[in-house]
């Protein structure tokens, strides 16, 4: 049974398009984001696919986003703006939760290939509308991350600038099928569904035996393929099957929106929501308000859920608040979850203080105190210091327990004025 916890942009066997669109995190984000937006960033990644399987193998120096983006992009101090010390305090909170996230997958899939009993694939289940491509991006950008040399943040990083790159494969045995398939998949399912499902399963048979390098792997699995238990039982073998959950009236609501032609946002091709091509076979396409289709598509979507709870090792539902509108946090959970399932979470110290203890050097550092970090770090502890805000705010309660001298105080004092800016 799934683990219970908490939509699709199609995703091209060939050239990939990276970029940041933060309208919607700055809806979500709201004045977490406004100090930090100074632009947009655009990068184009670039991949060798699997003659095997056509895997993208994505390499860039940034994050992706989808419609109802996800990041914004600076973080820090906007005198132009006259952005307030509070603005630019949650600016860097927001910037620390997106670093805290991909530390977190990296230290996971580097756990994760130190184990040869651990099952490294990743299986994403779903309906269409779910947006699973989008979340697995997400997901796979963390598990993918190395960290700047210098330090720079993931959000920090600018374009033109030279970063590790971020690197991974993962397929989507729709748009896969879509490019083998000699018609279009529609006509191909209407003309003969078993011949659909072969390739279908052929896709996915051949992902499942492509050899697992350095990098993580993953696969969004087309919403019909567990109709088959032959595809049940390789996906089982092979990996981690995560269920992306939706309520069904979401996600029909979602692959039934229509782009007007005149008005509202354009949305490329790429980015829309698609029925299931059952769903289009039987013309439920661009109708939302299609009462009889849509009784119908509550109840075969009612059934393949069954299918999917009894399948899955991990189950998130995306369509809540939060999590519909940034992927990344759905991320953020998802690798909760699966350090659970692989039994990583008791005995071992948190990302999050990691990454405090890290903030702390740099901040000492700055104060040429770097002498007293072990006390600090005691101190934090005592306090239930939980970040470097938390630090600044008390820094005459630090310099009291450190013991400064009066030179030092001065010291620490400025480092705290300049955190917070």
């Amino acid at each position: 049974m799934a683990r219970a916890a908490l939509g699709a942009r199609p995703v091209s066997a060939g050239a990939w398009r990276r970029h940041f669109r933060p309208a919607g995190v700055l809806l979500l984000g709201g004045v977490a984001c406004l100090g930090s937006m100074q632009g947009m960033l655009s990068w184009l990644g670039s991949l060798s696919a699997s003659p095997l399987v056509g895997i993208s193998r994505r390499a860039t120096a940034s994050g992706r986003t989808s419609q109802g983006s996800r990041i914004s992009t600076r973080v820090g101090s906007d005198p132009v703006n006259n952005v307030s010390p509070e603005m630019n305090s949650a600016s860097k909170r927001y910037a620390e939760r997106y670093e805290t996230l991909f530390l977190g997958g990296k230290k996971l899939w580097d756990t994760m290939k130190k184990k040869p009993e651990t099952k490294k694939k990743i299986y994403f289940i779903g309906t269409n509308g779910n947006s699973g491509a989008e979340f697995a991006e997400s997901l796979m950008d963390a598990l993918a991350y190395i960290p700047a040399p210098d330090g720079t943040k993931f959000i920090h990083r600018r374009p033109g600038e030279s970063y590790p790159v971020i690197e991974y494969g993962l397929a989507v045995t729709d748009k896969l099928l879509s490019s083998e398939s000699k018609i279009s998949p529609t006509d191909l399912y209407v003309e003969d569904e078993e011949k659909y499902r072969d390739l279908e399963s052929k896709i996915l048979k051949e992902f499942a035996e492509t050899p697992l390098g350095d990098t993580p792997m993953a696969c969004v699995v087309g919403e019909g393929a567990l109709l088959r238990q032959s595809n049940i039982d390789l996906i089982k073998e092979t990996g981690v099957i995560i269920w992306l959950d939706a309520d069904p009236v979401y996600t029909w609501g979602k692959t039934q929106l229509s782009q007007q032609t005149t008005g509202g946002i354009w949305m490329p091709p790429n980015d829309q929501e698609r029925p299931p091509v059952w769903a289009i076979a039987n013309g439920w396409d661009g109708d939302v308000d299609d009462v009889e289709g849509k009784a119908e598509y509550l109840e075969i979507i009612g059934e393949r859920r069954k299918v999917y709870e009894e399948v899955a090792d991990i189950r998130l539902r995306v369509d809540v608040p939060g999590l519909a509108e940034n992927s990344y946090w759905g991320a953020e959970r998802l690798l909760k979850l699966l350090n659970e399932h692989f039994g990583l979470v008791a005995g071992e110290a948190s990302v999050e203080e990691e990454v405090m203890e890290k903030d702390l050097e740099k901040f000492l550092e700055g104060a040429r105190l770097s002498k007293y970090l072990e006390a600090a770090l005691k101190w934090c502890d005592e306090q239930g210091a939980a970040s470097i805000e938390d630090v600044v705010e008390n820094v005459p309660e630090l310099s009291e327990a450190l013991s400064l001298k009066p030179l030092e105080r001065k010291r620490l004092e400025k480092a705290a004025a300049v955190v917070a800016g």
